[in-house]
């Protein structure tokens, strides 16, 4: 072999000590969800859209994208600023937070998940929650134009959700779209662990 590249480092052992992320903040890593094909405008005015599609099952809860568009750049504001804020964020002033994009769900059962929600205690991933959390996850944008995915844990039983969205600052109201609950538990029935037992 070549003096000029050194031999390679010996391979990488897997640990069978693991430790899995609580299953209220990510997506299974060992799965393989079921898919359910959604398009679905969950707020629109003559300046923004939101839409939620992507939606992918697994067996404790949903994965989605949520895209946003708007006419022109905001101004005063930066969109993926917007977008990718979260609960944490404390530096904005009381006006700003009314105004701020919104969304989230409504189980059939009566829970509610949103995106302004506090999150969990993240010092604490062991205790789990007793309420459904939607957590936004990474994703992309621009001036104009961003997609984030997030993740709502736990599985919508099944019935009716609704999909509830707000954003005035951009002009749309308090906006109501529903799903099929009965989707999302049929999909995750479909879902796979993607290891063999062992």
């Amino acid at each position: 072999m070549s003096d000029f590249f050194p031999d390679p480092a010996p391979p990488i052992e897997n640990s069978d000590d693991d430790e899995k992320q609580p299953v209220w903040l990510n997506p299974p890593e060992d799965e393989l969800p079921g898919i359910v094909p959604v398009e679905l405008i969950i707020g629109r005015s003559d300046k923004a859209a939101v839409m939620l599609t992507g939606m992918r099952a697994f067996t404790t809860g949903l994965a989605m994208t949520v895209h946003v568009r708007t006419r022109k750049r905001l101004k005063g504001h930066d969109l993926i600023d917007e977008v990718f804020d979260g609960p944490y964020r404390h530096d904005q002033d009381d006006e700003w937070r009314r105004s701020r994009l919104k969304w989230g769900f409504e189980f059939a059962d009566g829970r509610r998940a949103t995106s302004i929600d506090a999150w969990p205690d993240l010092a604490k991933p062991e205790a789990t929650p007793d309420h459904p959390v939607l957590m936004g996850r990474g994703g992309e944008g621009g001036d104009r134009t961003v997609d984030r995915d997030y993740w709502l844990w736990s599985l919508p039983p099944e019935g009716a959700i609704k999909v509830v969205c707000q954003w005035p600052q951009l002009g749309i109201g308090p906006t109501t779209s529903h799903l099929d609950g009965d989707q999302f538990v049929e999909a995750a029935i479909r879902a796979q662990s993607i290891w063999t037992p062992e």
